[in-house]
């Protein structure tokens, strides 16, 4: 199966009501851009258009992974764009998170991997994110993952996700999921309802169980 994402596939599900009140304006702004994003790079050709690099990254555990042979190819995956540092929008998307993490039971690993990509490498070592899991009681089959600003910057440019000011905060807003064996790629703001988000990424293995 070839490492692309088939634009003609992808769907850009926009839900523009957050589930909390405590999110900025900002953050909400930063969440509807980032969607615009993703939406205009895997929906302007009916082709592939994007492949997934297969850079080398490490996880909180401090392995080293290739981010496509090893989280990406054959799986059912949730993506979202995180740094530690971060006070606002960050936290509540984890949160959020571990809320889905929760619903997908003993199917995250075995039918869902989860990924959080730090947009802060430099900040963000393996045992600064093994610290922030641990905050968040994550489970295995949810991975943080960091890796060089090069590296990191062609992740969220292939996934539609890389501000070109060099903002840090205009990552946090979406979650983008997809099923690599089938293609079928979309984004959901990240404080969609955790039981919204785990219908539409569910679907997506069902499609695969089905193929």
């Amino acid at each position: 199966m070839s490492n692309r994402i088939t634009a003609g596939a992808a769907v850009a599900i926009v839900i523009v009501t957050f589930a909390s009140a405590a999110v900025h304006a900002s953050d909400a702004r930063a969440s509807t851009s980032a969607l615009d994003r993703f939406s205009a790079t895997t929906q302007s050709s009916t082709t592939a258009v994007d492949s997934l690099p297969n850079v080398i990254i490490q996880t909180q555990d401090g392995r080293r992974v290739r981010f496509y042979d090893d989280l990406i190819k054959g799986k059912v995956v949730l993506i979202n764009f995180m740094f530690t540092s971060c006070t606002t929008q960050c936290p509540l998307t984890t949160a959020n998170l571990v809320k889905v993490e929760e619903a997908l039971g003993e199917r995250l690993g075995r039918d869902v991997v989860m990924i959080s990509v730090t947009v802060d490498p430099a900040v963000d070592t393996p045992d600064v994110l093994k610290r922030y899991s641990r905050r968040y009681n994550t489970k295995p089959g949810w991975h943080f993952v960091t890796g060089s600003r090069k590296d990191i910057d062609l992740i969220r440019r292939q996934l539609g996700a890389l501000d070109k000011t060099g903002d840090k905060t205009q990552h946090t807003g979406i979650v983008i999921y997809g099923n690599e064996a089938t293609g079928q790629w979309a984004a959901t703001p990240a404080m969609a309802p955790p039981t919204a988000i785990v219908r539409s990424v569910m679907r997506l293995v069902r499609r695969q169980s089905s193929n």
